[in-house]
């Protein structure tokens, strides 16, 4: 739409000139810049703004005012970060590539305003990316535009009060399994792999800790017995896997066990050596999430909500599972099940591994049964007096 036009000037110097028509009059409009690298500069920007006169006119004032841009800025945010692995520094690269470079990338961040960061986010709802998506990525951007204010590019923070888009969805994030749910699901998963998903729903541990383990960390000997998290799989830069710290500094904990996984797991830990995995994959190597999914999870799921008899027919007097979860959800059935076994909320929080007490809160306050029950109580308490009897089809009303 755009094009630049270097032309030499009467005293020898050069001058490029960006041309482009305004879509609203039609007539074609140019800036001028003595640098051709702020031309290119004004040329990606006019054309992502669709080359309107008035914000033609901001970005030219933005070009001048030179700075960083925030592909600089952001980028020098991650490599700034000091509490994150490299596999986390390259997914926000990838964040800042895919959904930030191409339409805010090349401005100067001095010239980010709230309205570039409120356009910004209602063309990616436009795309179809999900509201978790797109407050993920603006946490990067806010985040940088932060690291920005500190370092001087700018006074304050464009990202501040931008209203993100809320979820749509009518279904909960979490699937929690009963027992005799739990149940049925663990009796279609191959033996070489119960062990590691009894281990998953009694004790809460993530994917990555869980997978982790060796033999050392288990103490199956103590009273309770315990295992300890000290460490859980991650990827470098390069999506390379490794064993590093797990996820947060909470993260590193003992999880006690109950007697009947001891039982489970002593046949496990007898046979091998204190630096082998004690949960491997069927030739002793690191288990991978996605083929464990692929290979064992899913058939599971499907042979646990389709029951079938021997002829490969169905079997319509078998129990099924009319759920659908996922592996991470049998952590949520262990909180699930602790929250309605008593277990102090504070006490969940350690077990789980949450970096702070509000995450633990968040996430699992709706299962508190004594709180629904109280809530429920105090309902009952205030409809006292009310007839809730309709009376000749028409709506109860208070006496």
């Amino acid at each position: 739409m755009a094009s630049i036009r270097e032309r030499r000037r009467s005293d020898g110097t050069r001058a490029y000139a960006v041309l482009w028509r305004d879509p609203d009059t039609g007539r074609q409009t140019s800036l001028t810049y003595d640098d051709r690298n702020d031309a290119v500069v004004a040329l990606k920007l006019i054309e992502a703004a669709g080359g309107h006169a008035a914000e033609a006119a901001r970005i030219a004032d933005a070009v001048r005012q030179h700075g960083p841009s925030v592909d600089d800025v952001i980028s020098e945010h991650i490599d700034l970060l000091t509490s994150v692995g490299a596999d986390t520094r390259a997914h926000y690269r990838q964040q800042l590539a895919s959904h930030i470079s191409p339409e805010l990338g090349a401005y100067p961040v001095a010239f980010i305003s709230y309205r570039h960061v409120s356009t910004w986010v209602r063309s990616m709802s436009a795309r179809g990316y999900s509201p978790k998506t797109i407050a993920n990525v603006h946490g990067l951007f806010s985040a940088a535009m932060s690291t920005a204010v500190r370092l001087g590019y700018r006074p304050d923070n464009p990202c501040a009060r931008v209203e993100l888009p809320k979820s749509q969805a009518t279904h909960d994030d979490m699937t929690v399994l009963t027992r005799d749910e739990f149940a049925l699901l663990l009796s279609k998963i191959p033996a070489h792999y119960q062990p590691l998903v009894l281990l998953l729903v009694a004790t809460g541990l993530r994917w990555g800790e869980a997978t982790a383990l060796t033999v050392g960390d288990v103490d199956l000997v103590s009273q309770p017995a315990t295992v300890r998290v000290t460490k859980a799989w991650k990827r470098d830069e390069n999506r390379a896997w490794f064993v590093g710290p797990p996820k947060t500094r909470r993260a590193r904990r003992t999880v006690s066990l109950p007697d009947d996984l001891v039982d489970v797991l002593l046949p496990l830990v007898a046979s091998k050596a204190p630096d082998e995995l004690l949960f491997p994959n069927t030739v002793g190597r690191q288990l991978s999430s996605s083929r464990f999914w692929t290979t064992t999870w899913t058939p599971a799921l499907e042979a646990a909500m389709n029951p079938r008899l021997p002829d490969g027919s169905p079997d319509p007097a078998a129990p099924r599972l009319t759920k659908r979860p996922r592996v991470h959800d049998l952590r949520h059935t262990h909180a699930s099940w602790m929250i309605a076994a008593g277990v102090d909320l504070f006490v969940l929080q350690r077990r789980l591994g949450h970096e702070s007490i509000t995450t633990t809160t968040e996430t699992y306050a709706h299962l508190l049964p004594d709180q629904q029950r109280a809530a429920a109580d105090a309902a009952s308490r205030a409809l006292q007096g009310i007839s809730l009897r309709p009376r000749d089809g028409a709506p109860a009303a208070a006496q």
